[in-house]
């Protein structure tokens, strides 16, 4: 008789749960497993980096003969040169958190799901899962095998190898930039402007702003430059690299090089000189340094010469210092031992701060040309009245008087019915450098036309006079460059009242709503005079001088800080 068994409901049931605990238990334990060797595998890995990485640091340390070795410093630098990515991108986080509506669903310590829509914890969770980002190092240092393995011998060779390696790595991670940068073409000289521009000036208080190399913001770094072309500074280009490994078949330029970037030209007197000038304060507050050499660069390009004038005045305030030329052919990058670029002009250089540069340059300019104005304080005439000095600067070509003769006689007029009043009538083109410093330096009021010969100026004593025309047209069109000499005049510290601008009864250029091309209309034209306007401002402007000059100060003449 077959007995038949009829299954217990409660025991069917426990082993039912039997099984799923198993189960589970199988899965938490192969989870286990995971994580157990994702860190034994993760901590080996970074251990052999790390290990890799001390090994040639123990080397280092067993073959230098000083803490501070060069090999120790090339490792340094190469691993400053490593560039960093992060693991995971997170460029993604702000579009999500841009939806306020989005829910967030995050785990507590229990396994508990929790909804969260508060914005702080989503920043919270982004900013630990950043810092929870591991790097490591571009370059492979797992070769590198234990220095004690080896005998002493094939361990010197072995870091001699390794070291060679390392500069070579270095060499190679130097990047050249293009020189000028188009990007900036519309805001060529401001911020980091468009030479160099990826470098930040350094800027102190009332100088010009600039870049020193080596320096702390170039982190040791030398200045490289390739300037391969005088054409286009496009094709130019420029490198920081640190000296020990300068790039291959780099020249190295040993001394201290001024290197200057304008968007304008050396020629013009009143451009070379607005960039010239913040080298002269440079120098004045870093204890008179002069330069080896010179380099100067016109919309990234080199030029291998300046205007005489600008020759003259560098010449009085450096020496006589030679302009680098680039003669290297070919891809040759010149690497500089120390290097001062300015590229802003004057800059941000406070009012005070121009007036004592400009005070350097005139005095070094006149003991330049052997003279000595001490005694020009004391010029009385014989009845002991100050003398007034009036020079009528003149010149040919364009913008000169259309009646110099007729011009001449009015300030000759209103000139001696001034006792001490003194009129000298010079033509600028017949002028050497020094003449025009000695005639200038004994002037007190100087009147001339607008032109490059106005720079002159700079040659007086402050508190000076200056007295300027322009031609029809100018006040009409030539927009703010016509206002350059008294931009002169107050950085330079001289006195620039008024101006006569000729009258424009009618336009007369072929395109009259075309501002620029009515201005190169009129730019070169003579200019005109109105006898009575001339009169009563030559009468004003001499009874404001020689009111000054009887309270002047015998002793106001320039005193050279740098010689």
């Amino acid at each position: 008789m077959v007995t038949q068994m009829k299954a217990n409901p409660r025991t069917f049931g426990k082993q039912k749960s039997s099984s799923q605990l198993l189960k589970f238990l199988s899965y938490a334990l192969l989870v286990l497993i995971v994580i157990f060797l994702y860190y034994v595998i993760g901590s080996s890995l970074h251990s052999s980096v790390d290990s890799d990485s001390q090994t040639l640091v123990s080397w280092v340390e067993m073959n230098s003969t000083t803490p501070n070795s060069k090999t120790k410093t090339f490792i340094s630098q190469l691993r400053d040169s490593v560039n960093f990515l992060p693991g995971i991108d997170l460029s993604s986080s702000s579009s999500s958190s841009s939806d306020e509506s989005e829910t967030w669903v995050f785990f507590n310590q229990k396994g508990e799901a929790i909804e969260n829509n508060d914005n702080s914890a989503r920043k919270t969770f982004f900013s630990k899962l950043r810092d929870s980002v591991n790097f490591l190092p571009r370059i492979d240092l797992s070769s590198s095998i234990s220095s004690s393995s080896l005998p002493a011998s094939r361990q010197q060779d072995k870091g001699k190898h390794e070291l060679k390696a390392l500069i070579t790595k270095l060499q190679n991670s130097v990047t050249f930039l293009p020189l000028k940068d188009l990007r900036f073409k519309k805001t060529a000289m401001e911020g980091h402007t468009w030479f160099m521009s990826s470098l930040n000036d350094t800027y102190e208080e009332n100088e010009a702003e600039y870049l020193y190399f080596p320096s702390e913001n170039s982190n040791g770094r030398l200045l490289c430059i390739k300037a391969t072309t005088r054409v286009d500074g496009m094709n130019n280009s420029y490198a920081l690299a640190w000296p020990e490994s300068l790039p291959k078949s780099a020249k190295l330029l040993k001394g201290f090089s001024f290197i200057s970037s304008t968007y304008y030209d050396y020629v013009n007197l009143w451009h070379g000189l607005s960039a010239f000038a913040p080298f002269v304060g440079w120098s004045m507050k870093h204890g008179c340094v002069k330069p080896t050499r010179w380099l100067f660069f016109v919309h990234g390009s080199p030029q291998n010469t300046t205007g005489s004038w600008l020759q003259k005045v560098m010449q009085g305030n450096f020496g006589d210092i030679s302009i680098e030329s680039f003669q290297e052919a070919g891809d040759v990058p010149y690497c500089f031992e120390k290097a001062l670029v300015m590229r802003h002009d004057l800059g941000h250089m406070g009012l005070n701060r121009k007036h004592e540069v400009y005070q350097q340059i005139r005095c070094n300019a006149r003991s330049f040309c052997g003279i000595k104005p001490e005694g020009k304080g004391r010029d009385f005439n014989e009845n002991g009245v100050p003398n007034i000095r009036l020079t009528l600067l003149m010149r040919k070509g364009s913008r000169s008087f259309k009646d110099p003769q007729a011009v001449i006689e009015i300030f000759r007029k209103e000139c001696a019915k001034v006792e001490g009043c003194i009129l000298e009538v010079s033509q600028s083109e017949d002028l050497s450098f020094c003449d025009q410093v000695k005639v200038l330096t004994y002037t007190d009021i100087l009147a001339s036309t607008h032109g490059a010969q106005m720079t002159n100026m700079i040659f007086m004593d402050q508190n000076s006079t200056v007295m300027e025309c322009f031609p029809k047209g100018w006040l009409e069109f030539a927009g703010i460059g016509q206002y350059a000499h008294h931009w002169l005049a107050a950085q330079s510290g001289m006195k620039h009242p008024d101006a006569y601008w000729e009258t424009l009864d009618k336009i007369e250029c072929p395109r009259p709503k075309v501002a620029s091309s009515c201005f190169n209309f009129y730019k070169n034209g003579q200019v005109g005079h109105n006898e009575t306007f001339f009169a009563e401002w030559i009468r004003s402007v001499l009874k404001d001088v020689k009111y000054n000059k009887e309270k002047q100060d015998a002793n106001n003449f320039a005193v050279c800080t740098c010689q």
